[in-house]
């Protein structure tokens, strides 16, 4: 009889983080052949971003007469996260329907799935922190030891992401409705994130309210901040850390309660 609970979908997941070579193979190959026979390959995504940043942060940038100087290395970095948080969540939806064919011919644990589809994601952010570089080159901001502290923020915010996609692939696969429901509500937080607006150049209670019960904002800070020289404060770590272990206490439970439903539900 399968075990069952949230200690056994620990173990599991754990197991399979070790397995690098099957997931992170088969995340390398996905992506190469998405862009089989094109000239860029997956720098056709960070010449989209590199637009998207160019364009409207230079729209922006003018409509709040911020000094582009510090507001576009704010939205770049925002941009580029944001990218990696949304697109894992909205694949994540669909991470077990989409691999139904293998799932219900292969005997692969389900997690090398969400490992492989996180993959691909790390690949297309390592493609656009590219324009982070080229944007220091052109503004060079002052950067101090701070920096480093990107690691532990980008651990952070892949543990979140685990359990964000768990929870996700799980409902998304038993209720079809949900990813549409999903997609609009990262539609509306992308709004409701400072992205494309500063904090400071917003004021008012309704906005501190905002910023602190949105798991996003400090999922962003933990990362950006370090990026723009400048080291997190305490009550970002504590609340992107908060994030973080709900998101993976949450999707584990519903993964190991639920992981041998999958393939009959596909």
């Amino acid at each position: 009889m399968t075990e069952r609970g949230i200690g056994s979908a620990l173990r599991e997941s754990v197991v399979n983080l070790r397995d690098f070579d099957r997931w992170a193979t088969l995340a390398w190959i996905d992506t190469t052949l998405r862009y089989r026979r094109t000239m860029l390959g997956p720098w056709w995504v960070t010449l989209s971003t590199g637009v998207l940043i160019g364009s409207v942060g230079l729209v922006w940038g003018a409509i709040f007469n911020m000094d582009l100087a510090a507001y576009m290395p704010f939205f770049a970095t925002g941009i580029i996260l944001w990218t990696l948080i949304s697109g894992s969540l909205t694949e994540g939806c669909n991470v077990f329907t989409q691999a139904g064919s293998l799932i219900k011919s292969v005997p692969v644990p389900l997690m090398t799935h969400v490992y492989r589809m996180l993959a691909r994601q790390i690949i297309i952010l390592t493609h656009n922190a590219v324009l982070i570089v080229l944007l220091w080159l052109i503004f060079q901001w002052p950067l101090s030891w701070s920096v480093v502290l990107v690691v532990p923020g980008l651990i952070i915010v892949a543990i979140a992401l685990v359990g964000g996609v768990l929870a996700l692939g799980i409902l998304c696969t038993r209720f079809r409705d949900v990813p549409q429901i999903i997609a609009a509500i990262l539609q509306l937080l992308f709004l409701l994130t400072p992205i494309m607006w500063t904090s400071d150049s917003i004021r008012g209670k309704a906005v501190s309210v905002m910023l602190d019960i949105n798991p996003f904002y400090y999922l962003l800070e933990v990362v950006r901040e370090p990026l723009l020289g400048h080291s997190p404060e305490s009550y970002v770590w504590i609340g992107a850390g908060v994030v973080s272990l709900t998101s993976l206490l949450i999707g584990h439970a519903l993964y190991g309660r639920f992981r041998h439903r999958v393939a009959y539900w596909l």
